[in-house]
């Protein structure tokens, strides 16, 4: 078990954070981020009592602060429930109803959102220093089964589910970088300061916010998520851990000869929705590295990671440390000690997913190479079966339609048993765009062949990791 608090504590006067917000940017050392979060578990048990088995949700922007209210729940032994407030109403609604809330946080702004028969705190608050302190105690091996988070999946489709994740699954095992084949050392990044993006309501976030602590590093936040292109300038920053749309607007930064925005970036890395070859060639040939991760909330995040993007640009890597894949019917399926202990009161859900044995169904399509590198292929959700009995899959033919440079976004999807394709274009480019699909579907089986196309005059609306929804 990773004794998170005393490593915190033995950091002393380490830079932990650094909040980016102009002429009121600031550092915030580990021991000052120690007595922090001792200070508002004071204020949280000073609220909702004693937080052993609790669940307490919060709604708030993703901030450092937002990290110190983590770790006084997790540590006082609560069970924390993100909210993420950019979803749906119905949404928010369900994951509150859903989650069994004792309590909720909420960010002022938000307060009309937080609806339910619970106490409401204010973050600012909760976060008041000075009214009092409490020692934190880190988890025991005894306590590794202890439910520790419920979090809302962002699925493309249908309600979000509550996946329940373990003491073990986030504290159980020191937290890799990336995987020991590529290096001896897979931790890596005592000391480096690493620009984050993805937010604290998401399990990239949130294990991400562990591994920086496990090993000793500075996580650069923009106070102002908006400020992404100006909050890095005059910044010297190591690793950029972004969506696939930040690594757009940073290459148009490159392109425009304007790099100094990017606060001197070494290494560019990415996870959720797969981007851009074009954009990541433009980071390489730039001099800045470029490393993909792989994963779901289901596993605790990151289940492979590709470094070696020169050799496997189309894959996202190999499995990390820990991780056994195995392939049934074609579906990526995992045996790992981060695998979730199930949805919360959604047995059957469970049950859908996950075995018996603990095998793990992603629910991607895919493949390993002869280098044991993973490729995906497609969603086995997402295939269309039509009534000759085919399977199609939507994402390689939308992989065909991308091949046209007009083509923003599309989706592909069935109507009356024929293949149809979505498209966001400029109206000017739509006869491109149609000439384009006539020529795919000279090279398809008939079955696979797109009959009609659609056009759309505004992007799909799209998770927050920028997946478009379906």
């Amino acid at each position: 078990m990773v004794e998170l608090l005393k490593l915190i504590e033995s950091y002393g006067d380490a830079p932990a954070f650094k909040n980016l917000a102009g002429e009121n940017s600031f550092e915030v050392t580990y021991r000052q981020y120690l007595n922090k979060m001792k200070a508002c578990a004071y204020n949280l048990q000073q609220t909702f009592g004693d937080l052993t088995g609790k669940h307490i949700g919060i709604m708030a922007d993703s901030n450092y602060e937002y990290t110190v209210i983590l770790g006084a729940v997790l540590f006082s032994r609560g069970v924390l429930v993100p909210v993420n407030f950019f979803e749906t109403p119905e949404n928010i609604e369900a994951a509150i109803y859903r989650s069994d809330l004792d309590g909720f946080i909420v960010e002022e702004k938000y307060r009309e959102k937080a609806v339910g028969n619970f106490t409401i705190a204010d973050k600012d608050e909760i976060l008041k220093e000075g009214n009092g302190s409490i020692e934190l105690k880190d988890f025991t091996e005894e306590e590794k089964n202890n439910l520790a988070l419920i979090i809302f999946t962002s699925g493309t489709t249908g309600l979000s589910k509550g996946v329940m994740l373990s003491v073990k699954n986030l504290l159980g095992f020191e937290a890799t970088g990336h995987n020991s084949d590529y290096s001896e050392d897979a931790k890596g990044a005592a000391g480096l300061r690493i620009y984050n993006v993805f937010p604290f309501y998401h399990v990239a976030g949130i294990v991400g916010w562990l591994y920086r602590i496990e090993q000793r590093a500075t996580t650069y936040l923009s106070a102002d998520p908006r400020n992404v292109l100006s909050d890095l300038e005059g910044e010297q920053i190591d690793v950029g851990l972004v969506t696939p749309g930040i690594m757009n607007l940073w290459e148009t930064c490159i392109k425009k000869g304007n790099m100094d925005l990017l606060g001197g970036l070494k290494l560019v890395l990415t996870g959720g929705a797969k981007p851009d070859v074009d954009v990541i060639n433009t980071f390489l040939s730039n001099g800045i590295g470029f490393g993909q991760y792989y994963g779901l909330t289901e596993a605790s995040g990151n289940i492979t990671c590709n470094f070696d993007i020169a050799n496997h640009l189309e894959s996202v890597g190999r499995m990390v440390d820990g991780c056994e894949v195995v392939f049934i019917d074609g579906e990526i399926c995992i045996k790992y000690y981060g695998v979730m202990l199930g949805y919360y009161k959604d047995p059957e859900g469970t049950a859908e997913i996950l075995d018996e044995d603990g095998t793990l169904h992603t629910g991607d399509l895919g493949y390993l190479d002869e280098d044991g590198f993973l490729y995906i292929t497609g969603r086995k959700k997402n295939l269309i079966i039509l009534s000759s009995g085919e399977n199609v899959s939507p994402e390689e033919l939308e992989k065909y339609a991308y091949g046209c440079p007009a083509v923003k976004e599309c989706k592909v999807f069935a109507n009356n048993d024929r293949i149809n394709i979505e498209v966001f274009c400029e109206q000017d480019a739509q006869e491109e765009v149609k000439n384009h699909i006539a020529e795919i579907n000279k090279k398809l089986p008939i079955f696979k062949r797109i009959y009609n196309v659609e056009f759309r005059d505004e992007e799909f609306e799209k998770t927050e990791l920028g997946k478009i929804k379906r």
